[in-house]
C-alpha cells in the first residue's frame, strides 16, 4: 500500500510510504529510508515550511486512485 506525505502548510507531495519504506524524490535526487524506526525532516520546496515524519508517528494519507 502506497501513502502520501504531504507538507501540512501547503499540501505539497514531499514523499511516499511504500511499506516500511519512505521514497523521496526531486528531480534527479532519489532517496529510500528504510525500516520501521526513522526520523526525517524536510523542508518544503514550494513554501519553506518545516516538515517531520517518523516511522512510528501516524501514517500519511493513502495516494488516491488513479482512473
Amino acid at each position: 500500500m502506497e501513502r502520501e506525505w504531504r507538507c501540512k502548510k501547503c499540501d505539497t507531495l514531499l514523499g511516499v510510504e511504500r511499506g516500511a519504506r519512505l521514497h523521496l524524490r526531486y528531480k534527479q535526487a532519489q532517496y529510500v529510508v528504510d525500516g520501521d524506526d526513522y526520523n526525517v525532516i524536510a523542508v518544503c520546496r514550494n513554501c519553506s515550511d518545516v516538515n517531520e515524519r517518523g516511522g512510528t508517528q501516524e501514517p500519511p494519507r493513502p495516494v488516491a486512485a488513479s482512473g
